[in-house]
C-alpha cells in the first residue's frame, strides 16, 4: 500500500489514548481534576463550614477521618479492578464511568438530605460514601496512566496527575465554599454533580486503545495488549504484587509515603480551626484562600514539579519535600506571638498547598516506576492507600493534639512528620 493510501486510511486525529499523546495527557489531567472536586468540598469547604457553625476539633477531625478512611481501602479496589475487567471497553474505562456516576449520585443524595453542621454521623456517612466512589475513579485513573502512558512521559504525566487534583480541589473548595455560604449545601452539591457530569461525557466518548467499544451496546473488540496483561485469578495478582512490593528498598520508603499523607491530614485539619478560632474568619474567607492556594499549587505542579522530579530525581525532591514541611512548620510556630496577623496564615496556606502537591508528585514518580502493568491498579493503590492511611490517622489525631497543646501541638506534629519522613527517604534506594 502506498504512503498516500495509508494517509487516507489512517484517521488524522486518533481518539484512542494510546495513539494520541495530547489526548492521553489531557484525559489524565482532566480526570484528576474531576477527582479533586469532591476532595475540595470535603477537605476544605465542609470543615470550614463546620468550624464556623460551632463544631469542635473532635467533630471536624471525625468527619475528616471518615473522608480519608475510604482512601485507605484503595488496595481492595485495585485487586478488584485488576481481576475484573470488561476489555472490549478497555481495562479501566468501565470503572471510570461507574465511579463518576456514583460520585454524581452521592452528591445529589447529599443535596437531598441537607444535614446540619452538628449531624456528625450523617456528615461522616455521606463523606465516606462519596469518597468511596471517588476512589473507584482514582484507582481506575491510576491504572489507566500506567497502562497507556509510555515511560518517557512519566515526568510530565506525574505533574498532571497531581496538579490536576489540586486544581480540582481549588475549584471544588471555591465553588462549594461560596455556594454553601450564600446559597446553602444543596446548591453546592448539585453544582459539583454537574461539573463531574461534564467530565463524565469525555470518558464516554474516548477509547483506551483502537477498535474498542465506546459503550457496552456499541461495536468493538478487545485489544490483544489488554488480553495479554489480564490476570484471571486473585492468587496471580497477589503473587505479582508480593514480588513487586516486598523488597528492602520499597519497604524502606513506605514509612515516608505514610508520613507524606500524615502531613496533609495534619495541615488540612488544623487550617480551618486556625482560621475560625484564631482569626475569626467567616466560612467563605478560608474557602476562597484555600481555593486560590490550591489553584496556584496545581498549576505549578502540572507545569513544573513533574519536570523537577525528572530532572533532579524523585528521591531528592521527596527528601526536599519532607524537610520543607518541617521547616515551614518551624517557621509558623516561631511566629506564634503574631498569629493574629492574617498575612502569616495566608502565606502558610500557599506554602503548604504547594508543598503538599510537591510531595504528591514526587511520591507518585517513585511509585509509578515501581509498578508492574499487570497489577498496576493494585500496586499503585497500595502506595496511595498507605499515604491516605497517613491522612486518616493524622486527621483522627487532631482531637488528641488539641487536648495536649492545641494548634501549636499540631505544628509540632508536622515538624516531626517531615523530619522522620526525610530520614526514611534518605536511606531508601529508590533511584536518585
Amino acid at each position: 500500500m502506498s504512503d498516500a493510501s495509508l494517509a487516507i486510511s489512517r484517521p488524522a486525529y486518533p481518539i484512542s489514548l494510546t495513539e494520541n499523546r495530547k489526548l492521553r495527557l489531557f484525559a489524565v489531567f482532566i480526570l484528576y481534576v474531576a477527582q479533586g472536586l469532591p476532595i475540595g468540598l470535603f477537605y476544605y469547604a465542609l470543615p470550614s463550614w463546620q468550624a464556623q457553625n460551632g463544631a469542635s476539633a473532635i467533630s471536624v477531625g471525625a468527619v475528616l477521618a471518615m473522608t480519608s478512611l475510604p482512601w485507605s481501602l484503595k488496595l481492595v479496589n485495585g485487586f478488584v479492578m485488576d481481576r475484573f475487567t470488561f476489555p472490549t471497553m478497555g481495562r479501566r474505562r468501565p470503572w471510570l464511568i461507574m465511579g463518576q456516576l456514583a460520585i454524581i449520585i452521592g452528591l445529589l443524595v447529599f443535596a437531598f438530605v441537607n444535614p446540619a453542621a452538628n449531624q456528625i454521623t450523617v456528615l461522616g456517612a455521606l463523606a465516606f460514601s462519596i469518597n468511596l466512589a471517588t476512589i473507584i475513579q482514582d484507582v481506575a485513573v491510576d491504572g489507566l496512566a500506567v497502562d497507556v502512558i509510555p515511560e518517557e512521559e512519566y515526568g510530565r504525566a506525574n505533574g498532571f496527575m497531581f496538579g490536576g487534583p489540586a486544581i480540582g480541589m481549588a475549584a471544588g473548595s471555591a465553588v462549594s465554599g461560596y455556594l454553601i455560604a450564600f446559597h446553602g449545601l444543596p446548591a453546592a452539591m448539585v453544582s459539583l454533580a454537574l461539573l463531574v457530569g461534564a467530565i463524565l461525557l469525555l470518558v464516554m466518548f474516548i477509547r483506551e486503545r483502537p477498535g474498542e467499544r465506546l459503550l457496552p451496546w456499541t461495536s468493538g473488540v478487545a485489544s490483544s495488549k489488554n488480553i495479554e496483561m489480564q490476570l484471571d485469578t486473585f492468587a496471580a495478582i497477589f503473587r505479582g504484587l508480593f514480588s513487586a512490593m516486598f523488597n528492602r528498598d520499597t519497604l524502606t520508603v513506605l514509612p515516608a509515603i505514610f508520613l507524606n499523607g500524615a502531613a496533609c491530614g495534619l495541615f488540612v485539619g488544623l487550617a480551618p480551626l486556625f482560621a475560625a478560632n484564631i482569626l475569626g474568619w467567616e466560612n467563605d474567607t478560608y474557602a476562597n484562600w484555600s481555593a486560590q492556594a490550591n489553584l496556584a499549587a496545581g498549576i505549578v505542579g502540572a507545569l513544573l514539579f513533574g519536570f523537577m522530579a525528572e530532572r533532579w530525581g524523585a528521591k531528592r525532591m521527596f527528601i526536599l519535600f519532607h524537610l520543607a514541611i518541617a521547616m515551614a512548620a518551624i517557621t509558623v510556630l516561631s511566629l506564634y506571638a503574631n498569629w493574629a496577623l492574617p498575612v502569616i496564615f495566608v502565606i502558610a496556606i500557599f506554602v503548604f498547598a504547594g508543598l503538599l502537591v510537591l510531595g504528591s508528585v514526587t511520591m507518585s514518580a517513585i511509585a509509578i516506576r515501581r509498578c508492574v502493568p499487570a497489577v498496576a491498579a493494585t500496586q499503585f493503590s497500595m502506595f496511595m492507600a498507605i499515604s491516605n492511611l497517613g491522612i486518616s490517622g493524622a486527621s483522627a489525631s487532631l482531637g488528641f493534639l488539641d487536648s495536649i497543646g492545641g494548634i501549636p501541638a499540631m505544628f509540632v506534629a508536622l515538624i516531626l512528620t517531615g523530619s522522620v519522613g526525610a530520614m526514611f527517604v534518605f536511606v531508601a534506594k529508590v533511584g536518585r
